[in-house]
């Protein structure tokens, strides 16, 4: 167990390592380059080479490798004298367009796309094994062919326009849900849940519909297993066997929740657009349009950073499911 445990965390710090690396190569070696952006118009040829120094994008990809790990560990410091500014530790990139560390941005806004996940995630549990287990339950009956439908819709419909439907019956038509806005937990825990149902909804439905297919494919295969058809045999309770068949079905399901719930927080771009919640993922998209790479760069790794912590977790979660992976 001990020896699965740390080659796990060995696998995680390493894919960590690599994906730092590649994103710092790909934005900053093939992309535009955003000291041009930050110098404006005219801009000379040695004040764009002033610009690209401060900024430290004159430097080669190794270099800004090693100085963004510097950065996660001890923090950095962008230009000299009166014009230096100082990155603290955990430095994940600095936006010279906002004037403050990526860092800060992330952390203001990532309490927002919290709020999302979180809810959107029980909601999607809830939705996803419940309909799933029923479906392969009652396999054939209305039950299983709702749920099918149910997950059709939501794997083949996009994203925004799940989000769009909900705004415009809901919120527009009905008048039931607000249909934009987000209001702090600590203002008010009511107000809080009222303005994230909608995007609840919308991103439980997303995600929900793999679930149910998952759950429904797992369970079927399971409830058929020879040793849950001996205890059936046996006259054991069905609530029995379908706990035992459910266990097993646990271990893809929490695998991909804990990708699944990372790759939100890292982001729910088009849901936050929908319904002008300003999360990380509208903080993506106005980095994006704004040429501003530091903060792209930061965002992009902070996501790959949760997504790699939320594949760390689930694989540390699996023993503890499944016994077999502990005696391997």
């Amino acid at each position: 167990m001990i020896l699965y445990v740390l080659r796990r965390i060995a696998t995680a710090v390493v894919m960590l390592l690599s994906i730092a690396f590649v994103t710092i190569a790909l934005f900053f070696g093939a992309s535009r380059d955003p000291a041009r952006a930050m110098c404006g118009k005219p801009c000379s040829a040695d004040s764009l080479a002033k610009v690209r120094a401060y900024m430290q994008t004159d430097q080669g990809i190794l270099w800004q490798y090693l100085e963004f790990l510097k950065g996660l560990v001890l923090g950095r410091t962008y230009g000299e004298g009166a014009q230096q500014v100082n990155c603290n530790a955990p430095c994940f990139g600095y936006s010279f367009p906002n004037q403050t560390d990526a860092t800060t941005l992330i952390w203001e806004r990532l309490p927002v796309t919290l709020s999302m996940t979180i809810g959107a995630a029980i909601l999607c549990l809830i939705v996803g094994l419940g309909l799933g287990a029923l479906a392969a339950i009652r396999r054939g009956g209305a039950i299983d062919r709702f749920s099918t439908g149910f997950a059709l819709f939501g794997l083949s419909v996009p994203t925004f326009l799940i989000g769009l439907l909900v705004v415009q019956f809901f919120g527009f038509n009905l008048n039931m849900l607000p249909y934009s806005g987000y209001v702090p937990f600590s203002e008010s825990p009511g107000l809080w849940a009222w303005h994230l149902i909608g995007p609840w909804m919308v991103l439980s439905i997303m995600l929900s519909a793999s679930y149910i297919r998952i759950t429904r494919n797992q369970l079927l295969g399971e409830l058929s297993a020879d040793h849950l058809v001996s205890m059936t045999a046996r006259g054991a309770p069905r609530r029995r066997v379908h706990s035992h068949a459910m266990r097993a079905v646990l271990i893809p399901v929490v695998t991909m929740f804990a990708l699944d719930l990372a790759a939100l927080l890292g982001g729910a771009v088009i849901t936050e657009k929908v319904f002008s919640i300003h999360g990380l993922g509208d903080l993506l998209l106005s980095a994006v349009t704004g040429s501003d790479l530091g903060l792209v760069v930061g965002i992009t790794l902070f996501s790959a950073f949760l997504i790699i912590i939320g594949n760390l977790v689930a694989d540390l979660l699996l023993p503890l499911l499944d016994p077999r992976i502990r005696r391997a």
